[in-house]
């Protein structure tokens, strides 16, 4: 069998987004790409504002991550926010919400392992 290996440097943003769209494929219910960017953009925060990841200081820095050129509105923000807890991706307990922890990769470096199996192999078919 061959293994195929892919390594790529990537900027805080982009290797959260990739790192989003590559679970995206296997996971059972899929996050649209707007909602990847969404995610990505609150994961790459760092400093101060991290600690509040999902704060009004948080939100507003997310709002213009996403297209510096046209910022997204607080209600559309909102309104993804509101499909990714639906879909399990953001968790709100009380007044906190967090990001669903298979979603969070390692910070520096994330590495992969994926099988796919034929079911034609399987079922002898």
């Amino acid at each position: 069998m061959q293994e195929i290996k892919y390594a790529k440097a990537l900027t805080t943003l982009k290797y959260y987004e990739t790192h989003l769209s590559l679970l995206n494929c296997i996971l059972p219910v899929k996050m649209t790409p707007m909602e990847i960017k969404v995610i990505a953009s609150f994961m790459s925060l760092t400093g101060e504002v991290a600690k509040y990841r999902f704060g009004p200081t948080a939100k507003k820095i997310v709002m213009n991550t996403i297209d510096p050129e046209k910022p997204l509105s607080a209600a559309g923000l909102s309104n993804y926010m509101v499909s990714l807890k639906k879909k399990k991706f953001l968790i709100e307990e009380g007044d906190m919400i967090s990001i669903y922890p298979l979603l969070i990769p390692e910070e520096d470096e994330q590495q992969y392992r994926f099988r796919l199996i034929n079911n034609k192999i399987i079922n002898n078919e």
